[in-house]
């Protein structure tokens, strides 16, 4: 099987930047290393992991229209503010997640050819996670006859999605086996493998925490799943028990920052314009506030002026974050009681871009650039760098997994037990992998007790759980998926919403192929989205704001 796009030969250059050195067992598996046809599945895999990450941290990263809905950011400017305050979204391309599943189901038959049950149980894991992403975004998608064009099928039917799940779920499941009966001979080189190294341990529990992941998605549709064969209590039992148990675990790759390749998109190395049209929002901001939550200081930057009654004149103050890090302030006496005068600003979410560029402005009459507002937080420093500890292509983590037990017990009929020591856990983990119980004179137990925090305090225990893990969350994608199956955290529209006060449930499809077969598949899979009061009279049922079958029947999340 041929890979579109991937296997070339600047391919293999940049690999060898990404992982340091290139190792001569790389090319010992076959005679022919540089045909496309017998390429080494190390290479491949490096190729795929990397990309795959890059595909995932772009989607949720700041500036993008997941992050916006889901109130981590807002745009300050009217830079993409139609796409991203207003929801006014369009079409989404999906070729680069098939031109990787092309290299992973490489991964996978190589695996078969050569016996190797370690690559076998990677490609399958990675299969389940991209096509997962994708029916999380689209619904329906091309699955089981995906990934054919070297047999002739160039049109592949959508299948619907229950099948899909179905499909990851039996992967995994398969990959959990291949994962936990290896032999001496089932080896994959620790340099290519740069998320795990190798190490098969590691990825048997990557492959068990998407079952988690998924078994919980699909939490209201277990008499469907039924139906098809799938037990998701039964699934849930078996993966708990080997999944994620500490942040070790955690499905990562870190950003080198050594070449453009290689760095964080929002480094000097990526751009030559460093991203500053974008605010952290202020749903956000507020609860951190509210909480006296550190993860705020990791993830936002003081504003450059900020308002203060204690100040007569305005007053230049150096001010040093709960993890030493120093900013220069002015401050500015408060000329209105409207005025925020915290030292942490979110950007209001979905206002007019007239009113956006001026928020918190008060009767400063000065001149800003509209990206510049310094009554605002920025966000954080760090997401302007080549590289930085506390930012990483993540596609699992650890207190992922805690909020799922945490959730799952309290749901009940998955098998988990005591919400309440999960839930903390997963609050505590999140902590910890931001650096944040390392906070000048914070304490963990003290930030728990809050009644804002502690789950027993809770009234509504779900969006207790559901609240923190949308925090720990931060530009991940996954908290998109969680609120649309749980309307929790109840987040609302800004007074510009295109469509409604709602947010978007959906990705769009890519413009479609005029091909006749195409088309006919296409159409099949739009007449089976739901219809809501939403989409506006006339339009395709291919929008935004229409149901998947996921949460068709379900009144979630709106």
């Amino acid at each position: 099987m041929k890979t579109i796009k991937a296997l070339r030969v600047p391919l293999l250059a940049m690999m060898c930047l990404w992982v340091s050195a290139c190792k001569e067992d790389l090319t010992e598996i076959n005679q022919n290393p540089n045909s496309p046809e017998n390429v080494s599945s190390n290479y491949v895999l490096t190729y795929s992991l990397v990309n795959s990450g890059k595909l995932v941290f772009n989607i949720g990263r700041d500036g993008s229209k997941i992050a916006a809905a889901m109130q981590y950011m807002q745009a300050g400017t009217n830079e993409g503010a139609a796409e991203k305050n207003q929801y006014a979204w369009t079409q989404d391309g999906w070729g680069s997640y098939y031109d990787i599943l092309r290299n992973v189901q490489i991964i996978y038959d190589n695996g078969v050819r050569d016996d190797n049950k370690l690559f076998q149980g990677i490609g399958l894991t990675m299969k389940s996670m991209l096509f997962g992403l994708l029916t999380d975004l689209y619904g329906d998608i091309p699955y089981s006859e995906a990934l054919q064009a070297s047999t002739g099928s160039f049109f592949p039917k959508y299948d619907k999605q229950a099948d899909v799940y179905k499909g990851i779920l039996s992967d995994l499941k398969k990959a959990n086996e291949l994962l936990q009966n290896l032999t001496p001979k089932d080896v994959v080189s620790a340099t290519s493998d740069v998320m795990y190294k190798g190490d098969a341990t590691k990825w048997r529990k990557f492959a068990n925490s998407l079952r988690l992941r998924y078994a919980l998605r699909l939490a209201d549709k277990k008499a469907e799943m039924a139906a098809l064969g799938i037990n998701l209590e039964t699934e849930f039992k078996e993966a708990a028990a080997s999944a994620f148990t500490s942040k070790a675990d955690d499905a990562t790759i870190a950003f080198l920052g050594t070449n453009s390749d290689n760095a964080q998109p929002g480094g000097p190395l990526a751009t030559a314009t460093p991203n500053r049209l974008t605010k952290p929002a202020k749903p956000l901001v507020d609860k951190l506030l509210q909480l006296n939550d550190p993860r705020l200081q990791r993830w936002a930057n003081p504003v450059l002026r900020k308002w203060d009654a204690n100040v007569k004149t305005e007053t230049t103050k150096s001010v040093t974050n709960l993890f030493g890090e120093t900013f220069s302030v002015v401050y500015v006496p408060t000329v209105a009681s409207s005025a925020d005068t915290n030292l942490y600003v979110g950007l209001p979410v979905g206002l007019p871009i007239t009113q956006g560029i001026v928020y918190n402005k008060g009767n400063d009459v000065a001149v800003y650039p509209n990206e510049r507002n310094p009554y605002i937080s920025l966000i954080h420093d760090r997401y302007r760098n080549n590289s930085d500890p506390y930012v990483a292509m993540n596609f699992m983590n650890y207190p992922e997994v805690e909020f799922i037990l945490a959730e799952a017990a309290l749901l009940g009929g998955f098998g988990a037990t005591d919400a309440e020591a999960h839930y903390k856990k997963a609050v505590q983990a999140s902590m910890d992998k931001e650096g944040a119980l390392a906070a000048t004179g914070f304490k963990f137990d003290t930030y728990y007790a809050q009644p804002g925090v502690n789950y027993a305090s809770a009234a509504n225990k779900q969006e207790r759980i559901l609240e923190q893990k949308w925090i720990s969350s931060w530009f991940s994608i996954q908290s998109w998926f969680d609120w649309r199956r749980t309307g929790y955290p109840a987040l609302k529209t800004g007074p510009v919403a295109q469509f409604g006060a709602a947010l978007p449930i959906r990705y769009m499809y890519p413009t479609p192929n005029l091909d006749p077969k195409y088309i006919a598949n296409y159409k099949e899979a739009v007449e089976r989205l739901g219809n809501t009061n939403f989409i506006p009279t006339g339009q395709s049922k291919d929008h935004h704001y229409a149901k998947m079958w996921l949460v068709q029947g379900t009144s979630k999340p709106w």
